[in-house]
């Protein structure tokens, strides 16, 4: 008759301590994702706001807040509600990239809801000053709001806290006021967004000549996905991981164009639209980046 083996309390101990580390690794993993998933608690947070045929971004970073323009004057409620829920109280930097009312004008209403610590903008000369009402109810409401005023240009640098916005354009007065656009590279830690107000493939030039080194996560793609921008070059040099055009559904200009989508496809940028995914929030750490739609 064959003796029982006794229990071998080496490999019974080996086999439980076994368990225990897979147990603790998956809580630890588990309770990682639930925080990555969860915006609010992210250091960075940037939103691509959905405000129809126009644009508007807000960056959160740790305590700091910069808004980009706000679209039509009739955003401004909704604009307003979607900083309250992200819990913005104050804007530390507003960047209005340049004087067309799809941009700008929700901006006076906003300035007068929410404290703005300045205000950046493109300065024009006398002769080609904009006279549109929208622009200077624009310019009341920066003068009420006690703003510092940054009149910019392309190649300066500013610092919001732990964010950099690198200013490349404008880098030349023109009367086309889309190509006179605010362009901004904002950066925190190993995380960048490139946003391009309405800057034509002209400007785009122009930058990759003095700032060849534009590479970015995040691109905005210039004026709604419009043919007349985001050209091949331009958007080599970016390389995006991601692309966001900011549109309104069934806009009369044909946003986005059909070439601009086959452009962004083939450099492999996973492309998101406000016409059809509504707002879109990136959220994370500075080093990993995380996207959502909020249709």
């Amino acid at each position: 008759m064959r003796k029982k083996r006794g229990v071998d309390k080496k490999k019974l101990l080996a086999f439980g301590l076994a368990v225990v580390t897979i147990v603790v690794c998956l809580i630890v993993y588990l309770v990682g994702t639930a925080k990555e998933a969860a915006p609010e608690k992210s250091p960075l947070n940037v939103a691509f706001i959905d405000v129809g045929q126009g644009d508007c971004e807000l960056l959160r970073c740790e305590d700091t807040v910069v808004l980009i323009d706000g679209g039509e004057a009739e955003n401004g409620v909704k604009v307003e509600r979607y900083l309250n829920q992200m819990g913005v109280s104050a804007i530390d930097c507003y960047i209005l990239t340049h004087p067309h009312s799809d941009h700008i004008g929700a901006a006076p209403y906003l300035m007068g809801r929410f404290p703005v610590g300045a205000v950046m903008m493109t300065e024009f000369s006398e002769l080609n000053i904009p006279t549109t009402k929208n622009y200077e109810d624009l310019l009341d409401a920066v003068a009420a709001s006690q703003a510092e005023v940054l009149f910019v240009k392309g190649g300066e640098n500013y610092n919001f806290g732990p964010l950099s916005l690198n200013v490349l354009a404008p880098l030349a007065e023109t009367d086309d006021y889309n190509d006179m656009s605010v362009v901004v590279r904002a950066v925190y830690k190993n995380t960048s967004f490139l946003f391009t107000g309405d800057a034509s493939q002209e400007v785009e030039k122009q930058i990759l000549e003095g700032s060849p080194q534009i590479v970015s996560d995040v691109l905005k793609v210039g004026h709604h996905g419009s043919g007349s921008a985001t050209g091949a070059a331009f958007l080599k040099a970016v390389s995006p991981e991601y692309a966001v055009i900011s549109c309104g559904a069934d806009n009369p200009y044909g946003h986005p164009d059909a070439h601009t989508l086959e452009m962004l496809k083939k450099c492999g940028a996973e492309t998101c639209r406000t016409d059809t995914d509504g707002t879109v929030l990136f959220y994370g750490d500075g080093r990993r980046l995380h996207v959502r739609t909020e249709r």
